[in-house]
């Protein structure tokens, strides 16, 4: 590898990892066929549409999706379980999104791959160019 590639390749690790940002964690609640998704974030927590009482976001658990519970689900939207049997009891599963790491990875992978597929597709025009360049320049002085 040339020093250049070496250079580009820890410069965008080093990128990568300082836009690496936390994800954002939801807990879908599930209660029959209802269901419905609470973004797991203090704001979004402290203005809940439905809430049957207000939480208080001190009480909140470090690890965000231990907060993810029957409780939760049952203050957040009251109305979860209606129409559903009566032994049908609320389901709390806590997931996340990908996070900005994740998509920088992807995106440089298929640019990677564009420009590779786009320098094969011109390589054949541009290489003549460039010897002609190169004998004009370099080799005649």
């Amino acid at each position: 590898m040339t020093r250049w590639t070496c250079l580009l390749l820890l410069l965008s690790i080093a990128l990568s990892g300082v836009l690496a940002k936390d994800v954002t964690k939801f807990c879908k609640c599930t209660c029959g066929q209802n269901s419905t998704i609470i973004e797991l974030t203090r704001f979004a927590l402290e203005h809940l549409p439905h809430a049957s009482k207000p939480i208080d976001v001190g009480t909140l658990m470090p690890n965000v999706c231990m907060n993810c519970t029957r409780l939760l689900c049952g203050i957040a939207e009251p109305q979860l379980c209606e129409g559903a049997a009566v032994d049908e009891e609320i389901v709390p599963l806590c997931f996340q999104r990908d996070s900005l790491q994740d998509e920088l990875i992807v995106v440089g992978f298929l640019l990677l791959v564009g420009g590779l597929l786009a320098w094969a597709t011109i390589r054949d025009r541009v290489k003549p160019v460039v010897e002609r360049v190169w004998n004009q320049y370099y080799v005649a002085h």
